[in-house]
């Protein structure tokens, strides 16, 4: 090797270094979806999915131990609490009633307990407090002193008669857990015993989740063996399905990485005999992917994971244009070395790349911050691909070229093809046919699936029906189904979450829904805690007639003289949401409060909605509120990506035709080179469409990078059409780079990812039908005189 030579790859492996440590460092990623909506209300919409994706809810587990009668599985729940308890993951753990929580209720709500007492108190508080009603509390008063609480009961009678606290402290804890039962204080459902627990980490960190996850089942096993099998464990919660999706998409990866890699560097030692040769051909590509990372990390900060894995899918184009000029050093040669090879196709790489990044040139100029993302990811790889091929390659290599035999033998089959395909021009006529056919019976039926749930992974049936029947004994809340409510400050989002409920009490009591869950069981405005106030102390003489009544129900005269003095006090202030969140029992609000466009919100979780469109109608007219469905919201907002990406790659596909005219400036050669691609893509939609498979975005993705590689092989051919040994060692080339693209990337089709099965699928079957499109296309052009 020259000392040039020497000069030159030591830059390279440099430059390549840095780039590397750059983006070791530097490289953060994003799976936002925020990066693919442009409209600010979609936005803000797509923060509240992400905060629901990832909230104190996705760190819940449930976990339901069934024994055959309560009382054992209340004792196997508090054997294995302590067990579990130890475990560093686990950030807290709840078997039953709390008794910090109640002590902490009480020292919050207790001042206020007259402030919490209805949320309609004009209407609901003078009947609770008429002569019936107060006959009732007193009754109510008598069983409660009689009963488990009696102690609690015989000590907060005397200033809370009526049981406003008793009544809160109930609400809390029902809205907490469902109304489980009690036994020896611990939580229970039938014969189950449940275990409420929080991770430390998302649960979505499987680093953290899968080595949890191993000791769960363990200690489980050990508990179970003392209990001589007599336990079953349930559970619910998003943990384990995202351990075993992580964990299935290693083992896929790995055992894909492996066959592709393995199998194109068994191919092209077959066809260069040659390691270093492959070294070489592997060269742009690998600086393709950093100088594309490091661009894209400089000019957009993180980069989506989508980009990067389309970005991935680059090795198809990349290696394009080394393949295709070591093919024609090799083979054909030249005296004066490689530096004149490189002149003879030059013409034809800079048209492919430059078409290929004309391609991309629509993305790239998207107000979609993940759309131009991928435009300028894939032009700057482009780009840099094709830059090391002509500057770096030629330094590399040899001057005297050397073919193996089945290089040799396979152009000149290659050749021997294309004559023959010269001499039955009227029989290709039926290849360019069958696929017009294909379109228009295939298109037509085109689906599209916006679903974006639809692209992970299958999930465990067994697993799924289990995390269902735990919920339904705790909660059945509807997974992503919300109302979303904005304000300007905290006063007036509660206010608003109080016209919500409302709201969704009449809904319910129509049937549209089963039931909500929002923070307004915890917490009323301030407005609502003075009107119940002042509705408390509209009714006269209350302190008195208590009196009256709970002494004829047998109470002692003057017992409740604490009340008496506790409602002529001086009240203390509002509770408000900052003090509740400061408190001990901050917990209480954490699910209910999110951020939209950084300023806060609160959520209404909803339960069994029945009619999504009266729910939607019934809430439309308040200011700042919406109903949110996360499922329906993530299919649209993508729906409407997919629609305005289509419109892009069209502009792309416009540039890539007038590029094609500046070059040939003949209508007939500028379909040559195109026309194997748009034939390509259109027939693999149809093919997708005819086989009952809807088309989604990574669909449309993979036909991009069709796209980009048809126009590759139609511009490669077109540029050799004149001699028939170049034509030949063209064909070559172009088979290579199909071949290696499906090795690729064509068997992620097989993936059990619907996302990466898409991807593979199309571009598998995409780079197939342009490799027959395009010499097709060349050799009835020729009959035509094109």
């Amino acid at each position: 090797m020259s000392a040039r030579a020497v000069l030159t790859l030591a830059g390279t492996l440099a430059l390549a270094a840095a780039m590397a440590l750059f983006v070791a460092a530097r490289l953060e990623w994003t799976t936002a979806v925020t990066h693919f909506l442009s409209v600010p209300s979609e936005r803000a919409l797509a923060s509240v999915s992400a905060q629901l994706a990832d909230s104190a809810l996705t760190r819940s587990l449930i976990l339901s131990l069934t024994a055959p009668d309560p009382e054992t599985a209340a004792t196997a729940a508090r054997d294995w609490k302590r067990v579990l308890a130890s475990h560093p993951e686990v950030a807290s753990i709840r078997s039953g009633p709390d008794q910090d929580f109640a002590r902490a209720v009480y020292e919050l709500y207790f001042p206020r307990r007259f402030m919490f007492q209805s949320g309609n108190p004009e209407r609901e508080l003078p009947e609770r407090f008429s002569q019936a009603g107060l006959r009732r509390a007193a009754g109510e008063l008598r069983s409660a002193l009689s009963g488990p609480g009696g102690q609690l009961s015989k000590q907060l009678a005397p200033a809370d008669p009526l049981q406003s606290f008793a009544a809160l402290l109930q609400r809390f804890e029902a809205a907490r857990t469902r109304e489980l039962e009690v036994i020896s204080g611990q939580f229970v459902s039938g014969k189950s015993a449940i275990l409420f627990l929080t991770t430390e980490h998302s649960a979505f960190e499987t680093q953290h989740q899968e080595p949890f996850g191993e000791f769960l089942e363990r200690s489980f096993g050990e508990l179970d063996a003392r209990y001589r099998g007599s336990l079953e464990l349930e559970r619910s919660g998003v943990h384990r399905f995202a351990v075993a999706s992580e964990r299935r998409a290693r083992l896929e990866m790995a055992s894909i990485s492996t066959l592709s890699i393995g199998g194109i560097v068994v191919l092209f030692l077959l066809i260069f005999r040659s390691l270093w040769g492959l070294a070489v051909a592997l060269l742009p590509l690998c600086m393709g992917l950093l100088v594309a990372t490091t661009v894209s990390m400089l000019a957009f900060g993180t980069l989506h994971v989508l980009t990067f894995v389309f970005g991935s899918t680059l090795i198809g184009v990349c290696i394009d244009y080394p393949v295709h000029y070591l093919n024609h050093y090799t083979l054909l040669g030249t005296p004066s070395g490689p530096r004149a090879s490189l002149r003879r196709v030059l013409a034809g790489l800079l048209l492919g790349a430059l078409t290929t990044v004309a391609g991309f040139s629509g993305l790239a100029g998207s107000n979609f911050p993940g759309v131009r993302e991928i435009g300028v990811f894939a032009g700057v790889g482009v780009l840099a691909a094709l830059a090391v091929t002509c500057l770096v390659i030629p330094e590399l290599l040899p001057g005297n070229p050397r073919t193996s035999l089945a290089q040799q033998a396979s152009a000149r089959f290659l050749g021997r093809l294309l004559t023959g395909m010269d001499r039955q021009r009227r029989a290709l006529l039926a290849i360019p046919l069958a696929a017009g056919v294909v379109c228009a019976v295939g298109l037509p039926r085109l689906e599209w699936q916006d679903d974006v749930f639809d692209l992970g992974a299958a999930l465990n049936r067994d697993w799924l029906d289990e995390d269902a029947r735990v919920r339904s004994r705790v909660s059945r809340m509807d997974a992503g189904r919300v109302v979303v409510i904005q304000g300007n400050d905290e006063e007036e989002l509660l206010l608003r979450n109080e016209v919500v409920g409302e709201r969704l009490e009449m809904l319910r009591s129509e049937g549209v829904l089963a039931g909500f869950s929002s923070l307004r069981t915890f917490l009323y405005s301030a407005a609502l805690q003075e009107r119940n106030l002042r509705a408390l102390n509209a009714i006269p003489e209350l302190p008195l007639r208590v009196d009256q009544v709970f002494v004829s129900a047998g109470f002692t005269p003057d017992a409740f003289v604490p009340f008496a003095e506790a409602l002529r006090a001086d009240p203390p202030a509002p509770l408000r949401l900052s003090e509740l969140r400061d408190s001990p029992l901050a917990q209480l609000a954490a699910p209910f409060e999110i951020e939209v466009d950084g300023a806060p919100a609160l959520l209404t979780f909803l339960e069994g909605v029945r009619d999504p469109t009266a729910l939607s109608a019934a809430l439309s007219g308040l200011q700042g509120v919406q109903y949110f469905d996360q499922q329906r919201f993530l299919a649209d907002a993508f729906g409407r990506y997919r629609e305005r990406s289509s419109r892009l790659i069209g502009i792309g596909v416009i540039a890539v035709l007038a590029l094609l005219f500046l070059r040939y400036r003949r209508v007939g050669l500028v379909a040559v080179a195109a026309l194997p691609s748009l034939l390509a893509a259109g027939t693999t939609l149809a093919v997708l469409a005819l086989a009952g498979i809807p088309v989604s975005l990574l669909h449309l993705l993979g036909l991009l990078l069709v796209l980009g590689m048809g126009v590759d092989y139609g511009v490669f051919l077109l540029e050799s059409r004149a001699d028939s040994e170049q034509r030949a060692c063209t064909f070559l080339s172009v088979t290579l780079a199909c071949v290696s693209t499906c090795l690729a990337f064509g068997l992620l089709a097989g993936s059990s990812f619907p996302a990466l099965a898409a991807l593979g699928i199309t571009t598998g079957i995409g780079v197939i039908l342009s490799l027959v499109f395009a010499p097709t296309v060349l050799v009835l052009s020729a009959s035509s005189g094109s």
